[in-house]
C-alpha cells in the first residue's frame, strides 16, 4: 500500500531558533531526501514549538492524520514537529497506535518500534529542557551584567562595545572619534537656545559627524528622529534602563544626572526643545515678495567656526510662501545687506540739520499768516452768505404778499440760489486737517526727513521696523533688491531742499531759506493735509 504524506517546514522567527534551517532549505533537503515518496501536501510554519497550542497549521495536520487523510509525515528534524512534551506526546501516541502509519526524517533515523519511539519522544522532548536550561543559564549570566553596570545591548552614539574581552567580561567604553562631538552636541541643548534639529545640522555639516560603521549598516549621518532618542537617554548621565529597571552603569558619563534633568526640561514639550523667541526687525509683514505678495519672514541660520570655536548666527529674509505657492524667489537675503539697502532708501529722503530749523520757522510765520488770511476770508465768505440769505427771505416775503409777479420771484431766487451755493464751498474746502495740525504734521516729515537715518543707525528693531513703514506703504523685495514706493511728501522736501541749496551760496542759506520755504515747501502741505500721523501708520 503506497501511503500519503505531508511534508511539515518550521522555521521560527523567535530568536531562541534563528538558528534552524530555512524554510526553502529545509524543502530542497526533503525533495532530495524523498523523491519517491507520494507527498500531497507541504505545510509551511513560522510559529515557534516552545509551547503547545500555538501552531494552527500543526494542529490541522494532526486532525488530517485522525480523520485518515493523511498516513504519513516527513520533516528535516525532530524539532521541527516538537520542542515541548504535549506535542511531543502527542506525536509518539498516535505513532503508537497506528493512526499515524509513517514518520521520516531527512537528519535522523529511527525505528518504529517501542524501543525507537522511546528515543523519538526523548528526542521530541529534549529541544524543550535544553532551551528551558538554556534560559535559565542566560538569566544567571544577564543578571550578573546588570549587577556589574553593564548594559546588554549595543553601545550608543559615542560608545563603543569592546569585542575581545573574555566572554561575559566585554564592556562599552569611550568612542574616539564621536564622544566629545556628543559632548558638544549636549552642551549645545543645555544652552536652550538650539533646537534638537539645529544641533543635529551643526554636528552633521560642521563637525562632521557620521554614525559608527558596522558590517551592514551605519557610518551615515544621524537623523532626527536619532538625535531626540539620544537626548532622552539615561546611558549618557551614567546610567541605563533594561525592561523599564534603571541601573547604574560602569561607562563614563558624558553628563551628569542633574544636567540630564535640565535636559528632559528642555525636551519637555513632545520631544523637542522650547525654542527661543527671536525677534526679527523686518518681520510681521514689513517687507512683501514682489513675486506672489507673501510676507517676507525672517530665520536664523547657526554656524560653527572651527577657528574660534563659537557658533556664529545669521539673520536672513526670504519670501514665506508655502511650498504649494508657485513663487521663484527662493533665495534669501543677509539682514546686513538688506540694512544697507534701507539706509539707501532713507538717504534718498534726507535733508541737512541746519535747514530744519531755518525751515520750521519760516513755516510757523507763514503758519500764522495762513490762519489770519483765511479766518478773515471765511468771515467774508460768511457774511455774503448770510447777506444773500437774507435777500432770499425777503424775496419770498415778497412773492408771498404779492408785490412780485412769479416769473420775478423765480428768476430771482435762481441768482441768488446760485450765488449761495457758489460759495459755501468755500467754507468746506479746509476742512481736512485744521492749521495747527497740518503743522505738526509737516514738522514732523521734516523732523523724519532729517533724523531718520539716524535713528535707524542707532535705535533698536522696533524703531527700525517704525521707519521702514514710515518710508511708504509698498514695500517689496524681489531676487534679493528692497523697492519701497515713498511717500509723495518726503520727495517734495527732498525736492524743495536741492532747489534752496542750488541757488543759494552757503552764507546765503539761511535767507534763502526764510525767502523760499514757503513757495518751495508749499507742495507738501496739500500731500499732507490728509494723512494720518507718521507713528500711525495703516497696516502694510
Amino acid at each position: 500500500m503506497k501511503y500519503k504524506y505531508v511534508a511539515y517546514i518550521r522555521k521560527s522567527s523567535e530568536s531562541k531558533e534563528k538558528q534552524a534551517l530555512s524554510i526553502q532549505s529545509q524543502r530542497d533537503k526533503l525533495h532530495s531526501e524523498f523523491p519517491d515518496l507520494d507527498i500531497v501536501d507541504w505545510i509551511e510554519e513560522e510559529k515557534s514549538a516552545f509551547k503547545p497550542y500555538n501552531r494552527p497549521k500543526f494542529t490541522e495536520m494532526m486532525e488530517n492524520i485522525h480523520e485518515g487523510k493523511i498516513d504519513g509525515i516527513i520533516a528535516w528534524h525532530p524539532d521541527r514537529l516538537s520542542r515541548n512534551e504535549i506535542d511531543a506526546g502527542n506525536i509518539t501516541y498516535a505513532l503508537r497506535s497506528g493512526v499515524l502509519k509513517d514518520l521520516k526524517f531527512a537528519s535522523y533515523n529511527f525505528t518504529i518500534s517501542p524501543e525507537g519511539i522511546q528515543q523519538l519522544q526523548n528526542s521530541l522532548s529534549s529541544s524543550q529542557y535544553y532551551s528551558a536550561k538554556l534560559g535559565v543559564d542566560v538569566k544567571r549570566g544577564l543578571n550578573d551584567k546588570l549587577v556589574m553596570g553593564r548594559m546588554p545591548s549595543g553601545a550608543p552614539l559615542g560608545y563603543l562595545n569592546t569585542k575581545f574581552a573574555e566572554r561575559g567580561t566585554n564592556k562599552i567604553v569611550e568612542d574616539p572619534e564621536r564622544f566629545n562631538i556628543v559632548r558638544k552636541m549636549w552642551d549645545l541643548l543645555l544652552t536652550g537656545n538650539f533646537t534638537v534639529s539645529q544641533i543635529r545640522d551643526i554636528a552633521t555639516n560642521d563637525w562632521g559627524l557620521l554614525t559608527l560603521k558596522k558590517k551592514k549598516i551605519g557610518g551615515g549621518i544621524i537623523g532626527y528622529s536619532s538625535a531626540y532618542d539620544m537626548f532622552a537617554n539615561i546611558f549618557y548621565a551614567g546610567y541605563f534602563m533594561y525592561k523599564g529597571q534603571v541601573y547604574e552603569g560602569d561607562h563614563k558619563p558624558i553628563i551628569s544626572l542633574a544636567e540630564f534633568d535640565v535636559a528632559q526640561t528642555i525636551l519637555k514639550e513632545d520631544g523637542k526643545p522650547r525654542a527661543k523667541t527671536y525677534d526679527f526687525a523686518y518681520g510681521s509683514g514689513t517687507f512683501r515678495c514682489e513675486e506672489c505678495k507673501h510676507s517676507i519672514v525672517g530665520i536664523e541660520k547657526r554656524k560653527f567656526l572651527k577657528s574660534k570655536k563659537v557658533v556664529k548666527v545669521y539673520t536672513l529674509y526670504l519670501c514665506g510662501s508655502k511650498k504649494d505657492v508657485s513663487c521663484n524667489q527662493n533665495d534669501n537675503i543677509n539682514e546686513i545687506e538688506l540694512e544697507k539697502q534701507i539706509e539707501a532708501e532713507i538717504a534718498k529722503y534726507s535733508i541737512e540739520e541746519e535747514v530744519l530749523e531755518w525751515v520750521l520757522e519760516v513755516m510757523k510765520d507763514n503758519n500764522t499768516i495762513e490762519i489770519e488770511t483765511k479766518q478773515d476770508l471765511r468771515e467774508n465768505v460768511t457774511k455774503t452768505i448770510e447777506s444773500k440769505q437774507a435777500e432770499l427771505k425777503a424775496l419770498i416775503q415778497m412773492f408771498t404778499k404779492g408785490f412780485i409777479s412769479e416769473e420775478e420771484f423765480k428768476e430771482s431766487r435762481v441768482e441768488l440760489d446760485k450765488i449761495i451755493n457758489n460759495l459755501k464751498p468755500q467754507l468746506n474746502q479746509n476742512k481736512g486737517k485744521t492749521n495747527d495740525e497740518l503743522l505738526e504734521l509737516t514738522k514732523e516729515a521734516f523732523v523724519f526727513s532729517t533724523y531718520a537715518l539716524i535713528a535707524f543707525q542707532n535705535g533698536d528693531s522696533q524703531t527700525r521696523k517704525e521707519i521702514v513703514k514710515a518710508l511708504g506703504l509698498n514695500r517689496t523685495i524681489k531676487d534679493k533688491i528692497l523697492n519701497i514706493e515713498g511717500y509723495n511728501w518726503y520727495s517734495e522736501i527732498r525736492k524743495g531742499f536741492f532747489s534752496i541749496k542750488e541757488v543759494s551760496p552757503r552764507f546765503e542759506l539761511e535767507l534763502a531759506c526764510k525767502q523760499r520755504t514757503d513757495d518751495e515747501f508749499s507742495p507738501i502741505r496739500l500731500l499732507l493735509r490728509d494723512r494720518p500721523d507718521l507713528n500711525r501708520q495703516p497696516p502694510a
